[in-house]
């Protein structure tokens, strides 16, 4: 009986070696990403969330409605305050920072969002002329995802100690 099968030649495993290589080196994380995250220290982040005044709607997220207002969510900066007492004339009256933000809920008046990988609870007076935040959840939630499709881990293995991703740019080259 003889044996139909040959053996590989070097140089065929070499030519393959080297195209693996290329497009791992093309496609792969060792590549400067198409965005980059914006890191904060944990106690800036926790201690930029405030009342500002209204501002212009850039970037918009998820949208809630509670009694007589809407909640708009400026993505990864925070939540727009919006009048909705009278729909045909709705007026934004002021806005929260809270970095990192994607998600937001209420219940019995306490607005609970995501800032960044922490949970929070934002309690307003009548007229959302002041805010205080009532309850953290450190570290209660993933740290925001990267858009980039080979996931986050190249990212967090370099986060410096006591920083918090709180938003993805896209990447200046």
């Amino acid at each position: 009986m003889k044996k139909l099968t040959k053996p590989i030649k070097p140089t065929l495993l070499l030519l393959g070696g080297l195209a693996i290589g290329i497009m791992a080196f093309q496609f792969g994380p060792s590549n400067p990403a198409n965005y980059e995250p914006i890191l904060m220290h944990r106690s800036d982040m926790e201690a930029s969330v405030g009342l500002q005044e209204a501002r212009a709607i850039e970037s918009p997220g998820k949208i809630w409605i509670y009694n007589d207002f809407i909640f708009l969510i400026e993505m990864y900066k925070g939540i727009h305050i919006i009048d909705n007492s009278n729909p045909s004339e709705s007026k934004t009256v002021g806005f929260i920072q809270v970095d990192g933000c994607t998600e937001i809920t209420m219940k019995d008046n306490i607005i609970y969002a995501n800032n960044a990988v922490d949970m929070i609870g934002i309690k307003a007076n009548q007229g959302f002329t002041d805010i205080d935040v009532v309850t953290r959840n450190r570290n209660m939630l993933p740290i925001l995802a990267s858009p980039e499709p080979w996931g986050d881990w190249y990212f967090y293995e370099k986060l410096p100690k006591n920083t918090v991703i709180v938003r993805w740019v896209p990447y200046q080259k």
